[in-house]
């Protein structure tokens, strides 16, 4: 009997909604006019949107520590580096989503980098950028950096020549 009912609990939780799935921000007016102008320098506008998930993201021992800037209310969420983690970008602009689901299900956590909107063509040229990035973060390497304790890429530890 113990069995079915921890069969039955594990079934309740999985089927459950996440505790961290949160509806999405409404995003700052002012923010997406002046974001549209950024967008017309890809190059400032990528070290912006880089700059915003660092200041958001960042990985301590193992785990993301994720502070949500963008909502009316701040909050802190830590997980596993490992959480699976995706960058959505669209007409809604950029949003990087980590856990289940995707910006669209409003299913994990979502950090609303813009809210202008951005062209396909552009996308293709922002959003990886972007997911490098984190993926960096992910990694736990420090931006244009070393990870900690870690060699430069292609070079020898310090002190060993």
């Amino acid at each position: 009997m113990r069995h079915f009912a921890g069969l039955a609990l594990i079934a309740v939780l999985a089927l459950a909604p996440p505790a961290a799935a949160e509806p999405k921000p409404s995003v700052d007016p002012d923010l997406v006019k002046s974001d549209i102008a950024l967008l017309q320098d890809e190059g400032k506008a990528t070290a912006e949107f880089q700059r915003r998930l660092r200041d958001q993201v960042s990985f301590r021992d193992g785990v993301l520590v994720i502070v949500d800037r963008t909502g009316t209310t701040s909050g802190v969420t830590v997980m596993p580096a490992t959480v699976m983690w995706g960058v959505d970008c669209s007409d809604s602009g950029i949003a990087v989503t980590f856990g289940a689901g995707s910006g669209d299900t409003d299913n994990g956590i979502v950090l609303q980098l813009t809210g202008a909107s951005i062209s396909d063509d552009k996308c293709i040229r922002l959003a990886p950028v972007v997911g490098a990035t984190l993926l960096a973060i992910t990694k736990g390497n420090p931006p244009g950096g070393n990870p900690p304790g870690g060699n430069p890429p292609g070079g020898n530890p310090p002190g060993d020549h």
